[in-house]
């Protein structure tokens, strides 16, 4: 490995320096009022608040409130971050293995989620997949990794086959360590929890928080509204045809547990995981291609789009129609097809989430100054719930629709938006990111106490195009106060813990990573519904050999283009310090020519070139002292892995 020596003293580290040194050193203490306020001694967690609790729902809400701790720790965090992820994970694993699903077996399974939606999963193995990519050594979380992959390749001969490999196909909507999930939407079952809230299977009947969802279908029967549910026998209508529509075949949701095979894949590098990935996202490529470039929600056993719905390529779970609309196509989408562009470097994989995008952008109009586009796409039907934001009404009320295409809000994507942008670069993308010019967001930065945190994508990218220079320690300060007023309400909570809901640990959670994955591994910060976190550089410790920045140091990507990177590095201490930069999180791209600056000895400057050709280049930092990296780059050239630098071939 190369080493460059950066011997140019600073006067005065910058503001973002300090900034985010504070936010990586201050979390330490907080996690720990959290462990000891909010969580058992034997590491459960305090909801289920009773001892009996059936369900199938909630695991994921549980391993969510820990998902972003070994994220800090690779960012440069404290090493504990790292042990109580993994305690943590163990210990709700084997929490919810003892609670009853009211199907004869418990929640979890050998080890695993006994069969459940992707949204949910993707969402709740977050915390899996970033303690495999914190240390991929750890042989206890490889087994694992492969264990729980191997389900989608039908490896378990205990596990009913989950994977049709000759339709290229997820068999249900709900799958798991029980396989195809079918028994989740029987109407022969006992009563048990399911979906976001809890709620009976079937009859589905109504629920306040429905409300703001509208209607799975709108062709039932005597069910025009969710008021409607309120009738039993509406109830056991609507409960009928989601048994009957729903239960088997795929949805295009299932494309997030690709990332699952890809976990496997960045730990041990066998090819089986990259065909499977590759073979299921091109079997949904060929459905859109078929339905004119728009994705179906749904094909069934057989592969035949619409099958279980009157050939309708709209109305599967988590699709088109019912609860989110385009936010959860557009994730799963997006999340497949990055995943498969990491494994191929064929980007004809992000026409993919392009033309999602272009479906909906160009049936969207700017009204009073923001952009309103539709969400959802149904029947022609008077759509008459509240989603609680804006969106265009019909003079009636009702929801505004056009062929079909209805829920048209501000909703914006941005999210995936910015992994598109990423992982190509190229300006078509940069303006689906800033996607209508007239309704841009203005260059600022606020706190957004959501359960991810973000939402500062276009920002990040103006600042990368030098049109909001000040945002890295806008952001660090803002999450600075995020995680302050975080520990503030801590100090003040005195909710009675037997009044928690499955989400209460997510709401006190202290940790916020947005500012620091930006600023430090130059990326967007991961999907939350299932994407591995990119990075344009990986920083790590070369002394001590473990992920993220040295103690006292501090890194900023400043400039990003498709054949060049540029980074400030900071050492705001008095000692030594090596940071060993990675190009790419998991060594996907390379570095060519390295110009960095040092001290020409006479107290000035020099700019020094050096030939690296390598994945890899340490960086040997003064104390006090600050150089600029400016890099010829490569991206996406390499076989991705979990390794690290000095673990590679």
């Amino acid at each position: 490995m190369e080493r460059l020596r950066a011997d140019r003293a600073t006067a005065e580290s910058p503001a973002w320096a300090t900034r985010e040194r504070s936010l990586l050193e201050g979390t330490a203490d907080a996690v720990d009022i959290v462990m000891d306020r909010y969580v058992n001694d034997d590491g459960s967690v305090m909801w289920p608040t009773e001892e009996d609790h059936t369900g199938i729902d909630a695991l994921d809400d549980a391993y969510e409130s820990f998902y972003n701790w070994p994220l800090l720790y690779m960012l440069g965090g404290d090493e504990k971050l790292l042990d109580l992820a993994k305690r943590e994970f163990d210990a709700i694993t084997e929490q919810f293995a003892q609670y009853d699903t009211g199907h004869g077996h418990p929640m979890v399974v050998k080890e695993y989620e006994q069969g459940y939606d992707w949204f949910h999963q993707g969402e709740g193995y977050l915390l899996f997949y970033l303690i495999s990519m914190a240390d991929p050594d750890d042989e206890r979380f490889r087994e694992r990794a492969q264990r729980y992959a191997g389900f989608y390749l039908n490896e378990d001969p205990e596990v009913p086959d989950l994977y049709d490999e000759d339709h290229h196909l997820i068999k249900s909507p709900m799958v798991g360590s029980k396989g195809p999930a079918y028994r989740n939407f029987s109407s022969d079952t006992p009563e048990a929890e399911y979906g976001t809230h809890a709620e009976p299977r079937v009859p589905w009947e109504y629920r306040e928080w429905k409300e703001s969802h509208g209607l799975p279908f709108v062709d039932v029967p005597g069910v025009d509204s969710v008021e409607d549910l309120k009738d039993p026998d509406a109830a056991e209508r609507m409960g009928d045809a989601i048994a009957e529509r729903w239960a088997r075949g795929d949805v295009v949701a299932n494309l997030s547990a690709t990332t699952m095979l890809l976990n496997a894949y960045l730990l041990t590098g066998k090819e089986k995981y990259r065909e499977r990935i590759v073979e299921y996202v091109d079997a949904w490529r060929e459905r859109a291609a078929e339905n004119d470039g728009i994705v179906p929600d749904n094909v069934d056993l057989d592969g035949d789009i619409g099958g279980n719905i009157d050939g309708k390529w709209y109305g599967g779970h988590y699709g088109w129609g019912w609860p989110h609309g385009f936010h959860n196509v557009i994730n799963s989408v997006t999340i497949g097809a990055e995943n498969a562009y990491l494994l191929t470097q064929n980007d004809s994989y992000l026409e993919f989430p392009r033309a999602q995008f272009d479906a909906v952008f160009e049936r969207g109009y700017v009204h009073d100054g923001e952009f309103y586009f539709p969400q959802k796409h149904g029947d022609t039907h008077d759509y008459d719930y509240d989603p609680g934001h804006d969106v265009l009404r019909e003079e009636n009320g009702t929801l505004y629709q056009e062929d079909g295409w209805y829920h048209f809000s501000t909703n914006t994507e941005y999210a995936a938006r910015s992994h598109l942008w990423y992982h190509s670069l190229e300006e078509e993308d940069a303006a689906r990111l800033t996607h209508p010019p007239e309704t841009a967001v203005e260059p600022t930065v606020e706190p957004r106490f959501f359960k991810w945190a973000g939402g500062h994508q276009q920002q990040w990218y103006r600042f990368l195009q030098g049109e909001f220079p000040a945002y890295p320690e806008e952001i660090l300060a803002t999450n600075q106060e995020m995680v302050a007023e975080r520990l503030e309400f801590i100090r003040r909570d005195d909710q009675d813990p037997a009044t928690y809901e499955d989400n209460y640990l997510q709401d006190r959670n202290p940790i916020i990573t947005e500012g620091l994955v930006q600023c430090i591994l130059g990326a967007p910060q991961l999907i939350y519904y299932g994407s591995l976190q990119p990075a344009t550089v990986r920083p790590f410790d070369g002394e001590r050999e473990r992920p993220g920045l040295p103690e006292e140091t501090a890194l900023l990507v400043t400039g990003l283009e498709a054949d060049r990177v540029e980074v400030e590095l900071v050492n705001v201490g008095s000692e030594w310090r090596e940071v060993v930069l990675q190009a790419g999180a998991f060594g996907e791209h390379r570095f060519g020519t390295v110009v960095h600056e040092a001290d020409d000895g006479d107290g000035g400057r020099q700019r020094i070139g050096t030939s690296v050709d390598d994945v890899a280049v340490g960086v040997e930092l003064a104390p006090g002292a600050a150089t600029t990296i400016d890099a010829e780059f490569e991206r996406f050239v390499g076989d991705p892995s979990y390794a690290f630098p000095w673990d590679r071939n």
